[in-house]
Formats: structure tokens, C-alpha cells, sequence
């Protein structure tokens, strides 16, 4: 209480004085809720990322129960056995293998394993850690487009759309639990996209071409990355960004050339996929119609109905809306061949991390405050939870078949063959032998191996034939049947 002394000296107390606050500034005083929603916040996302942890745990643990893993893994391990993989016609063992080496060299340290199952359980975690690095990496490094209200916040947004992106990769063709070479080529793609909007032109060079050399159809990635430069720099940054692309992309030609050979390259990844028939247009929209309204109309649609923000000179994702439009027609053509699928239409991936990221560091995200985070965190969690309910995944690894397959091989060597699990035998005998994807594809091309060439890379002494069960894929479907 105040004092004020009299000209006696003694003390007489005042009355208490009261400060009036203006109502209006009474919230900004008090802290309480944004420290309520902060914390809320950060438990929500806490939670989901714990369940989110378990989720991937669940998909490795079903990465090897699945035979287009083997098949596709078994190259790799091929290679690091000094096998190659791209040959002629009528040489070599027929794999199902028809894309550019860099994938290879991703999986490669699967081959420091001992046996084959440990190789496919290496084989997972690489490919399912690039996958999630790649993404959460994209989110939290991409531009944001406004200033955020603080630095907490903003890592509030960008570790919950990590999260969200992460968990809707789900698709049974190109997700956590299937393996293909489109995983490491989206992966480099996005690098190619951060890297030049970060303003690394080298390095983004160098992610484009590795993407091309993941899958010929993300050729497309390093032509956006032109057209941006173009339109939102200059033509002569676009002309610089060229001469970037042309003298990675010999260097990479070269190395590839010079060890696996000019023949056995054009074969394995341009005569082979051009050999294959078109799909009836009709019956392959009708199968995947739902995946293609998602990943290809409703981009479309968004980016044409607000073309204002999209594709303006100066939007913070036009970059990434380029990428979409560059990679669709190779994608599309992959898509309605036979033999392939969704996991051909790459655009929508390159597109939706760095589009949502965008949007909820934009202005009008920015609004809602710490309302927003909360429901990101929110809905993370939830969807989380969500596939631990609905996918039915296993939470050991699935391995019992590849060491029944490993107890067969070792007491028939050489005599038993495994068309869906050319790992087993890869060990086993330590030679490469012919997997039934690759027979089909090869058929599909119209380049059936000749008698000669096909028992050439069997098992010499061949008495069975077998599949580890069950097998529940594609064309194992055909062969389990």
C-alpha cells in the first residue's frame, strides 16, 4: 500500500489505487490460452506420432510377406553380388527389372545381409525410412508463404502436415508396404523441387536427374524446374538450369554406360516397356477410377478453379504445380500400358506436400491461429489411429515363409526353384535365376525367351518349382492358384 508522509512526519496510509484496463486488451494480457492450446497442441502431435511410429512399424513388419518385394529387391542384391541385371534378349537371367540403376544402388546395402530374410527386412526399412525422410524433410523445409506468428507455431504446422502426408501414403501399389522404383524416384523428384526453391540450382539438377534415373517417367521433373525458371526468374536462368541438367545427366549416362553397357541399358529400360500393348482404355478407367479422380482430376480442378494463386508468376507452389503438369503424359502412358498402374501417376505427390504446406503457412490459415495447429495435430492423430484400427497389419515381421523357402532351398540345391522369390534361391545357390514378373513382361513385350535361354538360368538339376504361401499378389495370385 503507498505511504505519504505529512509535514508532522507521520505516516498516514492512502487508499489503494485501482488501474482500470481497457476490455478490449484484456485478452492480450492474458496468456493462459495460448498456453493451453500450445500444450494441447504438442500432445496431440506427441500422440500421433507415436501412433504413427507404429504404423510404419506394422508396414515393415509386412514388407516381406509380400512376393513384388522379393522380386523387386532381388536385383539390387543381384548387383551387389556382382550380377548384372541389363541384359540382351537372349542372355541373362530375365528380371522383372525394367527401370534405370539408381534404385538399385538405394537398395544395394541390402546385399550386406547374411541371408535373404534379413536382406528383405533391410530392404524394407531403406525403403520406407526414404520415403518418410523425403516427406517430412519437404515439409519442414519448404517456403512458407507468410511470415509465421512464431517459431513454435510454425513448426507446429510443418510437423503436423509431415505427419499427415505421411500417413496417407497408403496405397497398396506405391505405399510403405510395397516396394517399386517409384518410391526413390518421387523421392529425389521432391528433393528436386526443394532444392531449386530453396535456390540450389546444382543440387537440384542433380535430384532431377537421379529422379529420371529411378523411372524414365519423372523425366518431366527436371523440365518443370526449366519452366519455372522461365516464367518466374528468367530465360536465362531457365538456359543456365539447362546446361545444369545436360552436363549432370551425361555424367550419369556415362557412369552407367561405362559399367553396365549401352546394350543391355536400351534393352532392359526402352525396348522392353515400348514392347508393351496398350491396356483397353475403358476397363482400366473403370478399375481405377476413384484413384484417378483423386490424383489427377481434383489437382486439375483445384489448380484450374484457383488458378489466381496456383498459377500465377509468383506463387509460392507453382513450381510443384509445373511438376504435376510435366510429369502427367508419361505418367498417363505408363498408367494405361499393360503392366502398369497407379503408382505410374507421380504428379500428385510431387504437388500435395509442398501445396499443403503452402496453404497452412498462407494468411489465411494463418488466421486461425492456434486453432488451426491444433486441428492439424488433431487430425494427424486421429488417422493415425484410424489405419492401426482398419489396416489389419501384422506386428512381428512376416518372415515364417522365407525360412521355410530357406530350409527347402538348402536341402534341394539346386533343384528347387522359386519364380516369386528369386532371393531365396539368390543365397542359397548364389546365382540369379529367372523370376515369373519378368517372363510375363518379357511375353507382354513380345520377346518370349528362347528353350535355351529360359533353362539356362534354372536351377541346373530342377526337380520343383515352388511359392511360398500365401502369396496374395498379382500375378502370384495366378501362380498360387
Amino acid at each position: 500500500m503507498p505511504i505519504e508522509f505529512d509535514d508532522r512526519q507521520n505516516p498516514v496510509p492512502l487508499p489503494p489505487v485501482i488501474h482500470t484496463t481497457p476490455i478490449e486488451t484484456i485478452g492480450k494480457m492474458i496468456p493462459a490460452g495460448d498456453a493451453l492450446f500450445n500444450k494441447a497442441t504438442w500432445i496431440s502431435l506427441g500422440c500421433a506420432l507415436v501412433l504413427s511410429a507404429v504404423w510404419l512399424w506394422c508396414c515393415w513388419c509386412s514388407f516381406p510377406g509380400i512376393p513384388w518385394n522379393d522380386i523387386r529387391v532381388a536385383p539390387a542384391v543381384a548387383l551387389h553380388k556382382g550380377i548384372s541385371i541389363y541384359s540382351l534378349a537372349n542372355s541373362g537371367p530375365v528380371s522383372t527389372w525394367i527401370y534405370g540403376p539408381l534404385p538399385l544402388l538405394v537398395m544395394w546395402p541390402a546385399g550386406l545381409a547374411s541371408n535373404a530374410t534379413g536382406a528383405i527386412e533391410v530392404a524394407g526399412a531403406i525403403h520406407i525410412l526414404l520415403r518418410v525422410a523425403t516427406l517430412i524433410l519437404t515439409c519442414c523445409l519448404w517456403p512458407a508463404s507468410s511470415r509465421p506468428a512464431s517459431r513454435s507455431q510454425d513448426w507446429q504446422t510443418r510437423l503436423a502436415v509431415s505427419l499427415l502426408c505421411v500417413l496417407l501414403v497408403r496405397n497398396q501399389t506405391s505405399g510403405y508396404i510395397v516396394y517399386s522404383a517409384d518410391a526413390p524416384g518421387i523421392a529425389f523428384g521432391l528433393l528436386a523441387l526443394l532444392a531449386l526453391a530453396k535456390k540450389y540450382p546444382w543440387l537440384a539438377a542433380v535430384c532431377a536427374v537421379a529422379a529420371a534415373a529411378c523411372k524414365q517417367t519423372l523425366l518431366g521433373v527436371g523440365l518443370a524446374q526449366v519452366v519455372w525458371l522461365y516464367a518466374a526468374v528468367s530465360p536465362r536462368a531457365a538456359t543456365h538450369q539447362i546446361g545444369r541438367l545436360l552436363a549432370t545427366g551425361c555424367i550419369g549416362a556415362m557412369l552407367a554406360v561405362g559399367y553396365f553397357g549401352w546394350a543391355g541399358l536400351w534393352h532392359t529400360m526402352i525396348d522392353v516397356p515400348r514392347g508393351f500393348p496398350w491396356a483397353a482404355l475403358p476397363e482400366r478407367i473403370e478399375a481405377h477410377l476413384p484413384y484417378l479422380l483423386l490424383h489427377v482430376f481434383l489437382p486439375v480442378a483445384v489448380m484450374v478453379i484457383w488458378r489466381r494463386f496456383f498459377l500465377s508468376r509468383h506463387s509460392p507452389i507453382l513450381l510443384p504445380c509445373l511438376a504435376f503438369f510435366c510429369t502427367l503424359p508419361l505418367s498417363l502412358a505408363g498408367f494405361f500400358k499393360i503392366g502398369g498402374n497407379v503408382n505410374s501417376l507421380h504428379g500428385f505427390w510431387l504437388w500435395f506436400p509442398p501445396t499443403l504446406i503452402a496453404l497452412t503457412t498462407g494468411a489465411t490459415f494463418g488466421r486461425l491461429r492456434r486453432n488451426g495447429n491444433l486441428i492439424l495435430a488433431m487430425g494427424a492423430m486421429a488417422l493415425a489411429s484410424l489405419w492401426l484400427q482398419i489396416s489389419r497389419l501384422p506386428v512381428l515381421p512376416n518372415v515364417q515363409a522365407y525360412r521355410e523357402g530357406t530350409y527347402l532351398a538348402a536341402r534341394m540345391p539346386e533343384k528347387i526353384w522359386f519364380p516369386l522369390h528369386p532371393l531365396v534361391t539368390l543365397y542359397s545357390d548364389g546365382r540369379f535365376y529367372h523370376d515369373l514378373d519378368g517372363l510375363c513382361e518379357r511375353t507382354f513385350a513380345g520377346q518370349r525367351p528362347t528353350d535355351p535361354h529360359f533353362f539356362a538360368h534354372v536351377p541346373r538339376q530342377r526337380r520343383v518349382s515352388a511359392t511360398l504361401l500365401p502369396v496374395g499378389w498379382g500375378l502370384a495370385d495366378i501362380a498360387e492358384g
